[in-house]
């Protein structure tokens, strides 16, 4: 075989090989991109406010890092709103107008009114700390220092931001908004309430398992009050 035919195999033996490893690129890539979609497909099928995203990377390389920003900006945000919406069910809120707490706390209220004004500062901070994450700059941005490289930042972008996604976390602001509208009209109007038992503290005692005034108008005040709190929960 002459030099000629031998540096004609070899040169067509290694355009092959070429042809066969960026084609091995190629079915890779395809099928990782496929794979993340599904992937982020399955997490657009999650509650928030229930489920956790912290699930096993199913990818590889670049996607990987991918599915890893997704997962945790979703499960780190996951866990800050349960968190956050646990007030709703804090025994120390729910029963903060009953009758064995104007036993316990009356008739100056300091302890429950404390907690009522810490709970207030700590859970608004956390509600528009949450509502700040939901910017979409911020949504977009939380890749950044996880990747450099622009076409899987952009890949990130448009996976976070997909109609799906975008419906989610709007739902999710309304959530959040509803909640914050919902726990202050509780919050305000119990510390009302106890501001006005405080202030009132000679005219009313605690009888038969229950509140009872000294006069109608005391009475109706009072009743005022509660109502705001009724009509509260049953617009829940």
């Amino acid at each position: 075989m002459s030099n000629r035919k031998k540096f004609f195999f070899i040169f067509l033996f290694i355009l092959l090989d070429m042809f066969l490893l960026i084609g091995f690129f190629v079915i890779r890539d395809a099928t990782m991109l496929n794979e993340l979609k599904k992937e982020v497909n399955s997490l657009s099928k999650l509650d928030v406010t229930k489920d956790r995203f912290n699930t096993k990377i199913r990818t590889k390389g670049h996607y990987a890092i991918v599915e890893g920003a997704i997962k945790d900006y979703l499960d780190d945000y996951a866990v800050s709103l349960q968190q956050v919406l646990l007030v709703m069910k804090d025994p120390a809120l729910t029963s903060i107008l009953s009758y064995d707490n104007y036993q316990k706390d009356g008739p100056e209220f300091v302890d429950s009114l404390a907690y009522l004004k810490k709970t207030s500062e700590e859970f608004n901070a956390q509600i528009n700390s949450l509502l700040e994450k939901l910017d979409e700059d911020n949504i977009c941005s939380y890749i950044n220092d996880k990747e450099s490289d622009t076409y899987y930042r952009q890949l990130y972008v448009d996976l976070m931001m997909n109609d799906s996604m975008k419906k989610d976390f709007k739902e999710t602001q309304e959530l959040l908004k509803e909640t914050q509208t919902r726990v202050n009209l509780i919050v305000n109007t119990s510390t009302d309430v106890l501001n006005y038992l405080v202030n009132q503290k000679e005219y009313w005692k605690l009888e038969d398992g229950e509140i009872k005034f000294q006069n109608e108008g005391l009475y109706n005040q009072y009743n005022a009050y509660i109502a705001k709190m009724n009509l509260n929960k049953s617009e829940k």
